[in-house]
């Protein structure tokens, strides 16, 4: 017999958009079941193991790709999804943006959009990141930047008393990152909810306009699981969703469509000084455009070597001066022209291969505003003082001085050429919006022509939110449970880590 798990709202997914949810629900007094495909890892589990936690907390051991093979996309398969490997960069949604999904048909008002992300930035601690705990090259970097003319940022971050170990990407194992898995999801379960890991659904049974339920497999020892709920909110990214109605034969020739990304690769500075920019946080710098967004990245070895072109005994060489490298980082919004779809190896290979596959390339606009970024960064690199610059290409990765800029172009032609070149951002692909004939998903975030199906993650975004979107999606997701279960937040959250040590602080401040 198949085990049956029971609940008022199944919430699909324990990421930025699920666990904002499954919180507000089980605030609410429902009862909720939060199912998640991925392990639950708590920071002791958690190390400085990079292939070992790669291997452990990404989707596909961090090996997705698109099909073409020459870009990658990375997301989380954990409890906390992708907010447990972000370096808990928080920006807010452009107000742009905010416009433009309006005139696609996904209202966001303003104002309650506003005090949205006021809750979500409460419970999640956001603030400035401190300068104590900014990685040596940091400095370094930023004056670069402003020697070129271009505005030098620092983040807002969401962290509590972060020790700066640089090893944000592999989970934190000393439980300074509030991401979902240290936040909402606790939170939720303290207010009752029940949280299945290693649980994939596996299709959505669905029949006259409703969902009957959920067929789900245990990951771990194979049983067959069965999941019924009054409602059920899909909140498992801009892939997995999608995939989940694609599997399940619903919206064929719209779910999938119009996937966006912000994608890019990076640049790296080899400086005649030593500069140890592992020696604290990974990104403590940005540079804001309307085409591209730069952003400082200094990875530990393993995942600087993935990304550091060049190869063989060139590529080890480089390595050898990982102390003297510095990162910058280029993202390009990119228009919704990616796919999420259900290829020949779903069809012909299962079980062997069963999952969705990716089509995306860059249009030539896209692929000069990369351009442009990396001249950007690399001259900015160069007027930091480094000795050459190091561009994400197969073909002419080194540039000896500033006047082997006029090569870039050539350099970076086509995506094919690139080295390092995705997305840890994708977006879209079950787009929310007025129009029936292209939008999946309503104004309300209910899946047209389904009852009682609904979607809260970044894929109901018609297009890329231009910066690190997961703030985006936590406020959307609290904008959702509004519409979805006519549940209204308080104005602050009053629950969680941040607000506790407020809390505590407030108290030993008063006479």
């Amino acid at each position: 017999m198949k085990r049956v798990i029971r609940a008022e709202y199944a919430v699909v997914g324990s990421g930025a958009g699920g666990s904002v949810v499954a919180y507000h629900l089980a605030a609410a007094g429902a009862s909720v079941a939060v199912i998640e495909r991925g392990p639950w890892r708590h920071p002791r589990d958690l190390s400085h193991d990079e292939p070992a936690m790669i291997a452990t907390l990404y989707k596909d051991g961090g090996a997705q790709t698109n099909n073409d093979a020459n870009m990658f996309v990375l997301q989380g398969n954990c409890v906390g999804g992708s907010t447990v490997l972000t370096n808990a960069v928080c920006f807010r949604m452009p107000e742009s943006v905010r416009r433009s999904f309006a005139a696609h048909g996904l209202e966001l008002p303003a104002d309650e959009l506003g005090r949205a992300f006021d809750r979500v930035e409460g419970v999640m601690g956001v603030s400035p990141l401190p300068v104590d705990v900014h990685n040596p090259a940091t400095a370094v970097l930023a004056d670069g930047l402003r020697r070129i003319g271009a505005e030098a940022g620092s983040f807002q971050k969401a962290m509590l008393d972060c020790i700066g170990c640089g090893y944000c990407n592999v989970g934190c194992r000393y439980g300074k990152k509030l991401d979902a898995s240290q936040t909402w999801i606790p939170m939720a379960v303290d207010r009752g909810a029940s949280v299945y890991a290693d649980l994939e659904i596996r299709r959505i049974d669905h029949a006259r306009g409703t969902v009957r339920g959920l067929l789900a497999r245990d990951t771990v020892t194979g049983e067959e699981v069965q999941v019924l709920a009054r409602r059920y909110i899909l909140a498992g990214g801009a892939i997995n969703t999608p995939e989940l109605l694609l599997r399940s034969g619903l919206h064929r020739g719209r779910a999938g469509k119009r996937t966006s990304f912000n994608a890019g690769g990076i640049v790296f500075g080899d400086f005649p000084q030593p500069l140890d920019g592992f020696d604290g946080d990974q990104m403590c710098v940005h540079h804001l455009t309307e085409r591209f967004v730069i952003e400082q990245i200094q990875n530990p070895p393993v995942s600087l070597a993935l990304t550091l072109p060049g190869f063989y005994g060139d590529h080890a060489a480089v390595m050898q001066r990982y102390r003297h490298l510095a990162a910058l980082g280029v993202l390009v919004p990119t228009q919704p022209s990616g796919e999420v779809f259900l290829g020949l190896g779903h069809r012909l290979l299962r079980p062997l291969f069963d999952h969705a596959d990716i089509r995306f390339r860059m249009s030539a606009v896209e692929l000069q505003a990369f351009r442009d970024g990396c001249r950007t960064a690399a001259r900015a690199l160069f007027a930091a003082g480094a000795r050459r610059v190091l561009i994400p290409s197969s073909k002419r990765p080194i540039l000896e001085d500033e006047a082997a800029l006029a090569h870039l172009d050539d350099a970076l032609a086509s995506q094919d050429d690139l080295i390092g070149f995705g997305s840890s951002h994708p977006q879209g692909g079950a787009c929310a919006g007025c129009d029936p004939r292209r939008d999946v998903v309503d104004p309300n975030f209910r899946v047209r022509g389904i009852d009682n199906l609904f979607v809260a993650d970044g894929s109901v975004f018609p297009h890329s939110v231009r910066v690190n979107p997961m703030l985006s999606i936590m406020a959307t997701a609290d904008l959702a449970v509004q519409r979805i279960a006519s549940v209204r937040p308080p104005v602050q959250v009053q629950d969680g880590p941040a607000f506790r040590r407020r809390q505590r602080q407030r108290t030993a401040l008063a006479p």
